[in-house]
């Protein structure tokens, strides 16, 4: 027997096995997330709702049988149970237990890099070996195909995904990537009953190079479209038709987003429309098929972003744009967890709703929407539609991982609420695509680094990859590239570095909107960094965790016997390691150690008999930094090693760390920063697993051709040097013997948690602040020539060199309200060093010389949405050289206040080195 239901124009089909239908029973309604759902992000909301008012007791447990600790909490309608937010582990398969049976179960996703070779894990939901025959969900005629990978992959190999025809012809389709995600859509519908076959190649790689195994999939569409059903829903606002309170427990027509770095936030989606299509009621027997077309658009109310929920930074986005980015195939079906033989029933046993968006995240306000805009492939809705008031009412339930400030991601919950309605009118777009930003703007863009285009919306990214958005060197010859989608933004990826220090445009000449709105041709010129100076051999600015240096008891070796000694270093089971370089490390000879004591990247723990162990993971090579990322999360309390090595000289010998100057790499550099100075010690920092933190890390570098920089003022002369000036001056509009120190270096940084009191370094209490922990970093300073006369006879031509200021610890800083806007005040203790400075009979106390410096300045957002932190000295800082002789002497220097600036800059958010 068939029974059709139709509501507001709406079809809906059930088919009933048994001859008379049963009343339901009392059972399972609704779940978020689906039975066996796979890549269900980290900090979902788990729900299971009932038919009945909940007596059962519900837990959710790990794959050991042992219960998670989460404690539900009933829903409104008292039907359901939610477990907010659990703390669960990546990549892990949970289920929940009602009364003590199974009801249902879901994997975590797991998104960060391994060492095991790229593997294709879902496609359209399900394991690909099950695909074939127990789909999760059904290909149809418009179906967009969604994959999962077992970690992210290079967007440079992209293009070894395939879609081809019964006759091996390339199917016409916009294949979009994202970490761990890919999404292939088909320009036009797909033939039902036609075989097509997904073809992965032999080039698609993940970050550090590992190549996923060749496969082919074959997919036939089903038949959903014999005839189609035109619909219009629309969100569902307060005292519309429909079912007055929600199955899921959560705010409807809500995005609630939860992180330590900017708190607990709402956006509420505003009054929208969108069409959409049904297909044929009889075509599947019984479940139904639907598509929301791509192009198609929600909002949401903005976001005044604050620091913890109580600095504010500056940002406010205006109101939150979603764009519908590939074509959203979803079914409606009976309730699964029913028999078969039940009659479908509004509260006891509505229908099911699945859907899966790919979406564009973006922003009105333009500084927001260069923070903001993203991309979400393959997010998975999941629901009920109840027939109810003369309309159909569909609650659905997501989860995404959003992108925040571009440093960390925040676990985003989502629920939407749509009623069908034939009199709606969704929004119409007239206007071209504006374009508001690019990276870089000023400095040099990284050689391996992608060009970032920032518009006020999506474009249309079908022709930007056919020819619309095209990368061409200096005599105009096309760069092979890839194009990105990050919501309002793409990203322009070279598929080989660039050149150094060399002009580049890109050009747009088909740039439109999905409305087919186009805006005017136009050209944006960038150009590369230049080639480094190679002056010195190539060293770490930065490790976390460590110090940037060879240890010698605790302390950096070249230093004096009684500098501070290092506190031990430990690093948050959720953490990478992290190394900056002054310069490029020649890929070649970047090497992870598969066993103990091999490989000129080592990272090994050691049990508690001494035994070695490679530690398995992923190593990812940047132009200027590395990362490495555990294949199984840092064991609190174990003991790690990583060890960078270098080789006894330098020379450039297998097995050692070696820059493109051909020299080994130095992690000694008090003993010397000369070209001829690489090799020497190894840098090895033993570590101790933490447990993971709550605190958001960032790496703050100083920007290429930024104005990181101090002035140096020579104010007075004593003893043997009876006069000294410097061979330049930087600073003409102040004091007029001054030299700049160029300076380039990276912090890493936690933020912490919100405090309150806060004692700053001035002096003050602020009511409230964040902490700011450095890691005890590097700066490198660019050399300057001092001309010091000697007893008024001799001129000493005294070049400095390379200087290097190291970050004592305790090194903390606040970021703090100064009306209205976020401001980082921090003491710094510094030693100074010139390891290469030589004074003819001569010796200087600029070794490990201390220093303090109280920095304070504004933390903004750039044009392309990086976090900006722009330091100055508060105070004028004296800095006495002593020099010894057979007399002795003095160079009374001065940092005057405001002439140490460092600016600080955070890593691109979306144009970042693969």
């Amino acid at each position: 027997m068939r029974v059709v239901v139709v509501v507001a124009g709406l079809v809906v089909a059930c088919t009933a096995v048994a001859p008379q239908p049963v009343a339901p029973v009392p059972s399972v309604v609704f779940t978020y997330p689906a039975d066996h759902q796979l890549d269900v992000p980290i900090g979902a909301n788990v729900v299971v709702t009932f038919s009945d008012p909940v007596v059962a007791t519900a837990a959710l447990v790990a794959p050991d049988g042992n219960p998670v600790a989460a404690t539900p909490t009933p829903t409104e309608a008292g039907t359901g149970l939610i477990f907010t937010a659990p703390a669960l582990e990546p990549g892990t398969t949970y289920g929940v237990v009602v009364d003590g049976a199974p009801r249902f179960s879901f994997t975590t996703r797991r998104s960060a890099p391994n060492s095991a070779a790229p593997a294709l894990i879902a496609i359209q939901g399900r394991d690909p070996a099950l695909f074939a025959t127990a789909p999760h969900r059904p290909m149809f005629e418009t179906s967009t195909i969604h994959l999962v990978f077992s970690e992210p992959l290079d967007p440079r190999s992209i293009g070894s995904i395939a879609l081809v025809d019964g006759a091996g012809a390339p199917v016409p389709a916009v294949v979009i990537a994202n970490g761990i995600h890919v999404s292939i859509d088909p320009i036009d519908d797909l033939g039902a009953g036609e075989t097509y076959t997904l073809e992965l190649g032999d080039h698609l790689a993940d970050l550090d190079g590992q190549r996923v195994a060749p496969a082919a999939f074959p997919l036939t569409p089903l038949a959903s479209r014999t005839t189609v059903i035109p619909q219009i829903l629309r969100t569902r606002g307060p005292g519309d038709p429909g079912p007055k309170l929600t199955r899921s427990g959560q705010q409807r027509n809500a995005i609630a987003i939860a992180k330590p770095l900017i708190g607990t936030l709402a956006s509420t989606l505003n009054p929208a429309a969108l069409r959409a299509e049904l297909g044929d009621p009889t075509a599947l027997g019984g479940p139904i098929a639907f598509t929301i077309r791509k192009g198609q658009r929600l909002s949401a109310t903005g976001l005044d972003v604050e620091l913890d929920g109580a600095i504010p930074s500056g940002l406010a986005t205006g109101e939150i744009e979603i764009e519908i980015l590939t074509d959203a195939d979803g079914r409606m079906y009976r309730n699964p967890y029913h028999a078969a033989d039940e009659v479908p029933d509004n509260q006891r046993s509505p229908i099911y709703v699945d859907l899966v968006l790919d979406l564009a995240i973006y922003a009105k306000d333009p500084g927001g929407n260069a923070v903001l805009a993203q991309t979400i492939l393959g997010v998975e809705a999941s629901g009920t539609a109840i027939a109810t008031d003369g309309v159909l009412a569909i609650e659905a339930v997501a989860a995404m991982e959003l992108g925040l400030l571009g440093i960390a991601t925040a676990p985003s919950n989502f629920v939407m609420e749509l009623i069908t309605d034939p009199t709606a009118a969704p929004a119409t777009d007239t206007e071209p695509p504006v374009l508001l930003a690019s990276y870089p703007d000023h400095a040099g863009l990284p050689i391996a680094a992608g060009v970032e285009l920032i518009f006020d919306e999506p474009i249309d990214l079908s022709r930007a990859v056919a020819g619309g958005v095209t990368l061409v060197d200096r005599d105009h010859h096309a760069v092979p590239t890839v194009i990105e989608s990050h919501g309002a933004a793409i990203v322009v990826r070279p598929l080989a570095p660039l050149a150094y220090g060399a002009p580049y445009d890109v050009v747009l000449s088909d740039i439109a909107d999905a409305s087919g709105n186009a805006t005017a041709p136009m050209t944006v010129a960038v150009k590369t960094e230049d080639r480094p100076s190679l002056a010195s051999p190539a060293t770490v600015t930065s490790v976390h965790p460590g110090a940037p240096c060879t240890l010698t008891d605790g302390r950096c070796t070249g230093g004096k016997p009684d500098d501070d000694r290092y506190h031990p270093f430990g690093l948050p089971a959720n953490e990478a390691i992290e190394i900056g370089f002054t310069e490029p490390l020649v890929a070649t000879t970047v090497v992870l150690g598969t066993t103990c004591h091999t490989g000129s990247v080592r990272v090994e723990t050691f049990g508690p008999d001494g035994a070695c162990t490679a530690v398995p993971g992923s190593l990812i090579h940047r132009e200027h930094s590395l990362a490495f990322f555990p294949d199984v999360p840092w064991t609190t309390g174990a003991t790690y090693r990583l060890s960078l090595i270098s080789g006894p000289n330098s020379g450039c010998s297998a097995g050692e760390l070696c820059g493109e100057d051909g020299h080994a790499a130095s992690f000694d550099p008090l003993n010397g920063m000369a070209t001829g100075d690489g090799g020497g010690n190894d840098l090895v920092v033993e570590f101790l697993g933490m447990p993971a933190a709550s605190s958001t890390f960032m790496v703050a570098e100083t920007e290429p051709g930024g104005d990181s920089r101090a002035a140096l003022a020579i104010v007075g002369t004593s003893g043997l040097i009876t006069a000294a000036r410097f061979a330049a001056d930087c600073v003409p509009e102040t004091l007029a013997v001054e030299a700049c120190m160029v300076m380039q270096g990276a912090i890493p940084v936690e933020l912490g948690a919100l405090a309150t009191a806060c004692p700053l370094p001035d002096g003050t209490t602020a009511p409230t602040c964040i902490p700011v922990t450095m890691t005890p970093a590097a700066m490198y300073a660019s050399s300057m020539t001092m001309l010091a006369t000697v007893l008024g006879l001799a001129t000493l031509d005294t070049p400095t060199n390379t200087s290097v200021m190291r970050i004592r610890e305790p090194a903390v800083g606040y970021i703090v309200d100064r009306d209205g806007a976020p401001t980082m005040i921090a003491a710094l203790e510094l030693y100074m060093d010139a390891p290469n400075l030589t004074l003819p009979l001569s010796t200087h106390d600029l070794h490990s010389k201390q220093l303090t410096i109280v920095l304070e300045g504004p933390l903004t957002f750039l044009a392309d949405g990086r976090i900006s932190i722009a330091l100055t000295n508060r105070a004028d800082v004296p800095i006495d050289v002593d020099i010894a002789s057979v007399t002795s002497g003095q160079v009374a220097l001065l940092l005057a206040k405001g002439q140490m600036k460092l600016q600080l800059v955070s890593r691109a958010i979306r144009g970042i080195e693969r």
